[in-house]
């Protein structure tokens, strides 16, 4: 699958004021979901517009339609129910997430458990996109992108035996594979509906580099490797019989290199396009970029968005290169091969939870974008 664009970002931009108080308004429902509703639209609109007017890809909503990033998919499918205000003995406290919360004193933003068959019963995602598609000529739908949640999201998270009732599925397997099934019929209604590109925004396997978590697994009688394997499975079996089009992965770093999954990460997970944090040195080096099969991309997270202070451009040219020639000496092949299949991006989402870093605002923000758009230009003449 040929990279889209080398030039890209994960999708989450900071939202305007207007769209942040009536998302509070909504919560304490002084306003009605329509109210709501328009102030997302509006929203939206605006910043499909300036990606169009600055030639930023690919083409995002800013996930302005939702709560926080991995929202509106699995509390609207059958058999997931929301939970408010969930109490702390419902979490899984040694996945790096939740543990850095409960520290900082702060609740989980969403929470769904499954306490019934898993059933698709009608698209989640579907109006979301079809207005995304509105804010653009037909010609420019193949430059949309649209992100989703990964399978195990919830299953990481929560503490052991919560994530689903045992009334309901016996065991792991029988939970993700229907779970599964519910994700190959969403994949195919948005396909048909024009969307050729998702992204499933997933930090869920790279806490598996944290010595903490996997102690902390152990702790809780699970084996880490073998839950590695179930969630990779989980992705690989939702992608099954999955349509045309470029699907891609992006991980969010917790601690540690990706030395310790790489092998089997590329080489056993059926994405086309893989997005990985590298924009501080936690990530480890270029070095796990070795095992990348040939007919797989990868997008360098190298400009960071936890700080408006612009990166300097002739050092992110210099990271892409120098991975360049490590995957190039990994696939024996030329480092102008392997550019092929690299891109670069912001390390994360700008607002993924709602709110972005302190001192971050839209021309910031798009500063970030434009620069990651001019190197793209520089090193990929012709097809950024």
């Amino acid at each position: 699958m040929r990279l889209p664009f080398h030039g890209d970002h994960i999708g989450s931009l900071l939202r305007p004021d207007y769209l942040q108080e009536a998302k509070a308004k909504a919560e304490k429902k002084e306003i009605s979901e329509a109210e709501l509703q328009k102030a997302e639209r509006k929203a939206i609109s605006h910043i499909v517009q300036r990606q169009l007017d600055l030639d930023i890809r690919s083409l995002c909503s800013g996930e302005y339609d939702r709560k926080v990033y991995f929202a509106g998919f699995f509390e609207k499918l059958e058999g997931f129910e929301e939970v408010l205000d969930a109490p702390w003995d419902l979490y899984r406290l040694s996945a790096p997430p939740i543990a850095m919360l409960k520290k900082a004193g702060l609740k989980y933003p969403m929470t769904v458990v499954c306490n019934g068959k898993i059933r698709h019963a009608e698209s989640p995602y579907l109006q979301d996109w079809e207005y995304l598609k509105s804010c653009v000529q037909r010609e420019k739908w193949g430059d949309c992108k649209f992100t989703m949640p990964p399978a195990p999201y919830f299953h990481l998270r929560l503490a052991p035996g919560k994530c689903y009732s045992k009334d309901t599925y016996s065991n792991d397997e029988e939970f993700f594979a229907d779970l599964a099934k519910a994700y190959q019929k969403e994949f195919k209604i948005l396909h048909d509906a024009g969307l050729k590109s998702i992204q499933i925004d997933d930090p869920t396997l790279a806490y598996f580099c944290s010595e903490d978590m996997l102690d902390g697994l152990r702790k809780d009688g699970v084996e880490p490797d073998k839950l590695f394997d179930t969630y990779l499975k989980a992705h690989n079996d939702c992608l099954k019989g999955r349509p045309e089009g470029n699907f891609s992965k992006s991980m969010h770093f917790s601690e540690g290199s990706y030395e310790t999954i790489a092998e089997k990460f590329f080489k056993t997970l059926d994405y086309d396009t893989f997005f990985l944090e590298y924009d501080s040195p936690r990530a480890g080096g270029f070095e796990p970029l070795r095992f990348l099969p040939k007919h797989k991309n990868v997008v360098l997270g190298v400009v960071t968005t936890k700080s408006p202070e612009l990166e300097d451009a002739q050092e992110i040219k210099d990271k892409v290169l120098q991975a360049a020639d490590i995957i190039a000496e990994g696939q024996g092949r030329t480092r102008e091969e392997a550019m092929r299949n690299l891109g670069i991006s912001p390390q994360c989402g700008f607002a993924s939870v709602g709110i972005g870093a302190g001192g971050m605002d839209e021309e910031k923000m798009f500063a970030k974008l434009k620069l990651v758009r001019d190197i793209a230009k520089e090193l990929w003449p012709g097809s950024a």
